[in-house]
């Protein structure tokens, strides 16, 4: 008897023990959870419909991951997603991998954001341009109009033949935005200038592109100016050809200062720089990001601009130069309003 209940008490005993130490490992595990949850890397990724070599709108929101990455000690991602189901599988897999920012890069993302963003509100998701705003998706708004509209000025002073070609990727309401504010302004110097569109239907073909721009300079156009991506570069290949020809044919550069591609025909670019993506992804770091459109303008601190390219600036006559500056200063201070139609549509 004494044998049994000093058994049983020595069993109790390590029972309580082992009670103990295993509620003490719980309250660890948990301050461990905790520790990790408020001290977890930030991880920003990218969604891109084309290559981030393409010089202008893949490779200037390239430039704003990179600068997440930079001043906010970001882990970042990047992945081309071209199709919807590709779109909606990678914002799922980043997702998943705990990525608490996604961005979409393109107005065609917003389909897929919506189809998986009520399965993650904890991740925010953001789409470079659109209209769609949900608990955990908002639009980055990028007011490229204002700069493009200058670009339009100076296409509208110079062109000597009075008519301008215009080469976009594919003709949705973001781009033929973009073109009304470049037509508006190549109008408000010259009435008399005819501006003619044309589509690539999509934003890789090269080749593609620069039969149009071929087919623009055929028909007298002394000015381009491609949205299109990758095709884009299509066109600088064709108004490089025709001034080998010996005609004078100029070009513009969007998102990116695009000088670099095309140093003799590109007269100017309307750019958006990286700081854009960065203050968005602090808002969201910081735990402030609240469902809404984000919008940027050549008003906020220039993360919007426009610059000439140096190679070709004295190209420019003075009194187109002042023109140019006359229209960006009624746009700073409010009293030029460029249109983005797209938004209200």
């Amino acid at each position: 008897m004494k044998y049994t209940a000093c058994k049983s008490g020595h069993s109790i005993a390590t029972y309580v023990l082992y009670l103990c130490l295993f509620a003490i490992g719980l309250m660890l595990i948990g301050n461990t959870y905790v520790y990790a949850k408020g001290h977890e890397k930030f991880k920003v990724a990218l969604l891109l419909p084309a290559s981030i070599t393409d010089g202008g709108w893949n490779a200037f929101a390239y430039d704003g991951l990179k600068a997440i990455e930079k001043e906010l000690g970001a882990k970042i991602s990047h992945i081309e997603s071209r199709t919807p189901t590709d779109q909606e599988a990678h914002f799922r897999d980043y997702a998943l991998d705990g990525y608490q920012l996604i961005f979409g890069h393109g107005f065609e993302y917003q389909e897929s954001a919506k189809q998986v963003a009520p399965d993650f509100p904890e991740t925010v998701f953001i789409t470079s341009t659109g209209n769609t705003v949900t608990d955990n998706i908002s639009p980055i708004v990028f007011a490229i109009e204002e700069p493009v509209y200058l670009l339009g000025v100076i296409a509208g002073s110079m062109t000597q033949t009075n008519k301008i070609g215009i080469v976009g990727g594919q003709n949705i309401s973001a781009i033929n935005s973009m073109f009304s504010a470049f037509e508006e302004g190549a109008k408000s110097v010259n009435p008399d200038v005819v501006v003619r569109r044309a589509y690539v239907g999509n934003w890789s073909d090269i080749g593609k592109g620069k039969e149009l721009a071929r087919a623009h300079i055929n028909e007298d156009s002394d000015f381009l100016f491609p949205v299109a991506d990758v095709a884009g570069l299509g066109v600088f290949q064709a108004a490089m050809e025709a001034q080998s020809d010996g005609k004078t044919v100029y070009t513009f550069g969007v998102y990116r200062d695009q000088s670099e591609l095309s140093p003799t025909t590109i007269v100017a670019s309307a750019i958006v720089t990286p700081k854009v993506f960065v203050n968005l992804a602090k808002v969201v770091k910081e735990g402030t990001f609240e469902p809404q459109p984000y919008r940027f303008t050549m008003a906020e601190d220039e993360v919007l601009t426009f610059v000439y390219n140096p190679v070709l600036e004295d190209k420019v006559p003075e009194t187109v130069q002042k023109a140019v500056e006359d229209a960006k200063a009624k746009i700073l201070s409010g009293e030029l309003k460029v249109e983005q139609t797209y938004l209200t549509q």
